[in-house]
């Protein structure tokens, strides 16, 4: 509660200061006969994200004092206003249809802002928003002219005298059109273009014309744009609207998101201990600045200056699951506050069109397709394991209303996916389960990878904070059977067999969507109707999700010889077996040699894999098979398994390396001249680390680490 009677006041305070600082209709103290004097300025420079296809820039506000007095029913003069982005970066505002006509607006006096004025009428702030969209300001698809036309006209009622305002003419109109649709592209992909937009000079002292200029978004990714976004103003006729040439600073470019994948405390796992909904590692997301996550909207509405009551501090209020989106339909309205953190800007929803990409979505004016998302996409996910996620960030407790007013930060499960796209342009449809993981306390469900072990999780942002770097916490949770003993395999077989060298599980992390899931590519990133927002991945955030170590140990034994008369006594002890409670576990070791053989015509270095006893289809007892003289195919807890050198690899002079499907393994070894008569040399086999599933082992192998 306190949290929403802290932002209403917050919104309250804006919508005053949003529009403190130019009465476009003020109370009239006399004519003035000087010339039309125009100034633009930025109305905020919001910090833009490096990651961001469509950052929607700060908006343009060029203002007016002065000017002749028009006579009554003239018509108003009209110019052409076209904005550049310098650098020359593509404007991605959502196009509405094919020709380039976009959600990019020009708004005059501040329109429905409803700010008290010494006008009467229906005008300026007061005046309700009425369009006029490109069509109609180039004469219905590019003839000369204009139907939104408008007069010079009096409202007597004025405080202090009569005040001219603009009226409409010809049929259509109710109200004077004071919203314009800009049409992208027509002097280069940098711009916008407001055509026929009338210019009523204020000419009376204290009273100031307005124009604002909004919903301008633009691509960060790519190289062009990299510190601050620019634009450049161009006129014509000039004299109408005496401005242009000046760079405004609309945006800069800010830090980008990190992300990190923190392994729980039990993980690494081992495979011969079952798991239930175990917490194998947490997702953790970081804001690059304080207002790089965003709700889809403002969270109850901004609308004539103030936080919804009856919507505000509701369930998901910011994500705009209603239908109607008559919110956050306040000029100036976007900067500070909750504001700054939406992913939609002014919203129109007068300007509506349907996406002809998939027919079922409908687009409005300024409206984002959802708050920001994150995206995680789990690789080599193996058979025999069931990978869960949380279906919401960490719990901020009690009492707390996602999408509601609270700015503690918060994000829900949206979408998941054999793939790597998990439906990522869908609209916003939370997903629930009700298995919860003892480790935190969180709902999870289970993710279904593909045949290649991939799968994908999205979450979209439904609270966040203005002031602060946002961190959101997401977690994995593995479960998994332990396997039974076979005849073949006494031991139990591991939930995956991955050969060495075999790739590590991993999780992407980025922002969603982005070009490689097939919801846009990299070549309609800057136009048309794909997403918005919509992301590249910059840098590359990533980590292993889990780390499952089969029940093994490796042994090396670095001399063994069996040649020119010596021979080698290779032990394992089995010690599963002891005081301190360890589950016996019983299995048999599979033996790598790797050196030369020697014989009387000389060396070679191929050497065969001694399998233990359990993995050879006719073992001989005691000679090629290692774990005894055949009344113990296997190591069983708590004995030792013995065996020559000479009888495993005759004439073998280098190193062997013991895989032993167990645990707690030691190894000995004894060089000795046959008959043990001049020489006796023994010592202790080293332990390898082990050997996960999901470790990462290519190339130089994390498994040449000592355990001793």
């Amino acid at each position: 509660m306190a949290d929403f009677r802290r932002w209403f006041t917050v919104l309250a305070v804006l919508a005053v200061l949003a529009f403190s600082a130019s009465a476009q209709v003020g109370v009239a103290t006399g004519s003035a006969n000087s010339l039309l004097a125009c100034v633009a300025t930025a109305a905020g420079t919001p910090e833009l994200r490096p990651e961001g296809y469509t950052e929607l820039a700060g908006d343009i506000v060029i203002s007016c004092t002065g000017g002749p007095v028009l006579q009554q029913g003239a018509a108003i003069p009209t110019t052409n206003i076209v904005i550049y982005m310098a650098p020359a970066v593509p404007i991605t505002s959502r196009f509405l249809s094919s020709n380039g006509a976009s959600e990019a607006l020009l708004i005059i006096d501040e329109a429905g802002s409803n700010i008290t004025t010494g006008v009467a009428g229906m005008y300026g702030p007061k005046a309700p928003q009425t369009l006029c969209s490109t069509s109609q300001q180039q004469g219905n698809g590019g003839t000369n002219g204009s139907i939104c036309n408008v007069v010079v006209g009096s409202d007597p009622g004025t405080t202090g005298g009569p005040y001219e305002v603009a009226i409409p003419t010809g049929t259509g109109f109710t109200n004077a059109p004071n919203v314009f649709q800009g049409k992208v592209g027509d002097f280069g992909v940098n711009s916008v273009t407001f055509y026929n937009v009338p210019v009523l000079p204020p000419a009376t002292s204290g009273v100031t014309r307005t124009f604002r200029i909004t919903n301008i978004r633009v691509p960060v990714p790519g190289g062009n744009l990299s510190g601050t976004l620019q634009a450049i103003i161009s006129t014509s006729p000039n004299q109408t609207l005496p401005v242009g040439g000046t760079a405004i600073n609309i945006g800069v470019v800010g830090p980008a998101m990190s992300a990190a994948v923190v392994p729980s405390k039990a993980n690494p796992f081992q495979q011969c201990q079952p798991q239930t909904l175990s917490l194998s590692a947490n997702l953790v997301f970081t804001e690059g600045f304080a207002t790089s996550f965003k709700t889809r909207v403002v969270p109850g509405g901004f609308n004539n200056g103030f936080l919804n009551n009856a919507t505000g501090n509701t369930t998901y209020a910011a994500e705009l699951t209603n239908t109607s989106p008559a919110i956050q339909n306040i000029p100036g309205g976007l900067y500070g506050g909750f504001a700054a953190n939406s992913e939609s800007g002014f919203i129109f929803p007068a300007l509506v069109t349907t996406n002809t990409g998939s027919g079922a979505l409908n687009y409005t004016a300024g409206l984002a397709d959802y708050g920001t998302r994150l995206k995680a996409v789990f690789t080599n996910i193996p058979a025999g394991l069931t990978m869960y996620v949380s279906t919401t960030s960490a719990s901020p407790g009690t009492g707390f209303i996602p999408g509601g007013t609270s700015v503690l930060p918060y994000a829900v499960l949206v979408g998941t996916s054999a793939s790597s796209d998990a439906q990522q342009d869908n609209p916003f449809t939370p997903i629930t389960s009700s298995a919860v993981s003892a480790a935190d306390g969180l709902a999870a469900i289970a993710l279904s990878p593909n045949s290649s072990g991939v799968a994908t999780a999205v979450w979209e942002v439904t609270n966040s904070n203005p002031s602060a770097q946002d961190v959101l916490k997401f977690s994995v949770y593995i479960s998994y059977a332990a396997t039974s003993a076979t005849t073949a395999n006494p031991y139990g077989l591991p939930i995956t067999v991955l050969p060495l060298g075999a790739p590590a599980n991993n999780v992407a992390l980025s922002f969603g969507p982005e070009p490689s899931d097939g919801v846009f590519t990299t070549a309609n990133a800057t136009q048309g109707q794909v997403p918005t927002p919509r992301f590249a991945v910059i840098k590359t955030q990533q980590g292993p999700w889990t780390t499952i170590q089969l029940c093994q140990t490796t042994l090396l034994y670095p001399f063994v010889t069996g040649a020119s008369g010596f021979d080698t006594g290779i032990a394992v002890a089995n010690t599963s077996m002891d005081p301190f409670g360890t589950v016996n576990q019983t299995g048999s070791c599979k033996l790598y040699g790797y050196g030369v053989t020697i014989t009387t015509t000389g060396t070679t270095a191929s050497q065969p894999v001694v399998p233990g006893c359990d993995q050879i289809a006719n073992p001989l007892s005691g000679t090629n098979c290692y774990g005894g003289a055949g009344t113990s195919p296997v190591i069983a807890a708590g004995t030792v398994g013995t065996a020559l050198a000479s009888g495993l690899f005759p004439g073998f002079q280098g190193y062997v390396i013991a895989v032993c499907n167990f645990q707690y393994a030691h190894g000995y070894a004894a060089v000795s001249d046959l008959g043990i008569r001049n020489l006796w040399s023994s010592y202790l086999a080293l332990e390898l680390g082990p050997y996960g599933v999901g470790s990462g082992r290519t190339g130089v192998s994390s498994i040449e680490v000592l355990a001793h």
